[in-house]
């Protein structure tokens, strides 16, 4: 039986990505004349600013350091959550729900400043104190680590915890750490079982987190 649940937070909690897109897309083009467009960006949801910047430094050979090009996209990311952050519908009434009763954590590839911002603006610090982003680990997703040291926060062993996910990559961690796994999307290909929408994903979540609290 389970007995807590670690929440990714980008494409998951907070309808997010959207945002991230726009701040890499805008920074870009504006700034280096490069025209990418949303499909360039969907094989990075999951991934770290840090890897998409080194990437984009190598395949271009600018003469830009790549924590240079995550500082400028993290201030137009910023922005953009200050004006349209959002959860997606139906979450924070499961989350309200869940944290009621069980131990929460997020567990995100995001850096520390953009999860904080992220998880304040759209008031999920109501639900949990703990979140576990790609700055307090040596690895981020696919590795587990994340994972690993959400469900210690918690008290908890991962294999005592429902993942969900929405990427790739976290899915792959989640399941490295020992997670039940639940996706929300035909690219988190680990996942022990698809949900059709984040709400139902946090739905089935509390359905499984009860059966082992009765």
């Amino acid at each position: 039986m389970y007995r807590g649940l670690l929440c990714d937070l980008d494409g998951t909690l907070t309808d997010s990505e959207p945002l991230h897109c726009a701040a890499w897309l805008d920074l870009l083009r504006e700034e280096y004349g490069c025209d990418y467009d949303a499909h360039w960006f969907e094989q990075w949801i999951g991934t770290s600013d840090r890897v998409v910047s080194e990437h984009l430094v190598s395949v271009h050979d600018w003469d830009t350091e790549a924590e240079t090009l995550v500082s400028d996209k993290q201030r137009r990311f910023h922005d953009n959550v200050r004006r349209e952050g959002k959860t997606f519908d139906g979450v924070t009434e499961w989350l309200g729900k869940l944290s009621a009763r069980f131990p929460l954590a997020i567990a995100t590839n995001s850096g520390r400043a953009d999860a904080d911002l992220m998880i304040e603006s759209t008031r999920l610090d109501r639900f949990t104190a703990i979140s576990v982003t790609a700055s307090d680990v040596e690895n981020m997703k696919p590795e587990p680590d994340i994972y690993l040291l959400a469900a210690e926060r918690l008290g908890l062993s991962a294999s005592d915890c429902i993942a969900i996910e929405d990427s790739g990559p976290g899915g792959v961690a989640a399941k490295a750490a020992g997670c039940y796994l639940i996706g929300l999307t035909d690219k988190v290909t680990e996942a022990d079982e698809l949900a059709p929408s984040n709400a139902a994903a946090l739905e089935r979540a509390y359905a499984l987190l009860a059966e082992g609290d009765n």
